[in-house]
């Protein structure tokens, strides 16, 4: 029997002098869940998605769907998890249909597929992204919001089970924006993916994510719905500044900010 969970439990990670998370624990993230992680810089964020990918050693209990992820090899990690960092490497000779189309034979999901069927697989993530028109372009020529946005396509390509994202909105404009949350959460339901996304715009958490988890000083500060975790109490607690949470006139929630608390 299976449960499609993603539980953290006891969660100790860091560097070798200085250890960022010590006993974190969350709430279980059921698949088709997109979670925010949110909090101050400092409060342990990227550090998570760097020990759950491998990429940080860690100890504890982490599970999906019964195994345990931290006691994997990176093979055996890589069919469940895929980690989008902040920012692609330079100098990679490919253009971006290549470098998607790549990705996408790295995840054995398309062994023995024709060519021509793995390019439009390749492509349909790139014409949901709204990039499509860059898929011959060579990735060092483009600007830093489209590198961010070819990165997820190669992240949304590969249909892992838990999909990491360090700040995958940082470098792009509004529109990119929200080009990128329609896709993660469109992916996480069709796919049953489980999403795990660092962002700093709480207005984005607050319109598209699932559930807010929020972190500080390495420990868990708040979880559960976007209203729930994120309100004027926590922006002042954690965040250091005046604000509440509103509807606008299409009942969206948003933040309206009055300025920093003084100490």
């Amino acid at each position: 029997m299976t449960d499609d969970l993603l539980r953290i439990t006891g969660l100790r990670a860091g560097y070798p002098r200085r250890r960022i998370i010590d006993g974190l624990s969350l709430p279980p993230l059921r698949a088709g869940t997109v979670a925010a992680l949110v909090g101050p810089n400092g409060a342990g964020k990227t550090t998570l998605l760097r020990a759950l990918a491998g990429l940080l050693p860690a100890t504890g209990d982490v599970r999906y769907d019964g195994q345990a992820l931290l006691q994997m090899t990176p093979a055996e990690r890589a069919r469940y998890v895929t980690y989008m960092p902040q920012s692609l490497p330079q100098g990679i000779a490919l253009s971006v249909i290549e470098s998607v189309v790549t990705a996408l034979r790295v995840s054995t999901l398309v062994k023995d597929r024709p060519e021509s069927l793995v390019h439009a697989e390749a492509d349909a993530v790139l014409q949901r992204l709204g990039i499509g028109h860059l898929a011959l372009s060579p990735l060092d020529e483009l600007s830093g919001g489209q590198r961010q946005l070819v990165s997820l396509a190669q992240s949304i390509v590969r249909r892992p089970r838990i999909l990491l994202l360090d700040e995958p909105t940082s470098a792009l404009d509004p529109r990119h924006q929200i080009d990128v949350m329609q896709a993660v959460t469109e992916t996480a339901k069709t796919e049953g993916m489980i999403v795990l996304a660092v962002l700093h715009d709480l207005n984005l958490a607050l319109r598209w994510v699932d559930m807010v988890v929020l972190l500080s000083e390495g420990a868990l500060a708040a979880a559960g719905t976007p209203e729930d975790a994120i309100t004027a109490e926590t922006l002042a607690a954690f965040y250091r500044i005046s604000g509440r949470v509103e509807r606008c006139s299409l009942g969206l929630p948003h933040i309206l900010f009055d300025g920093k608390i003084r100490d």
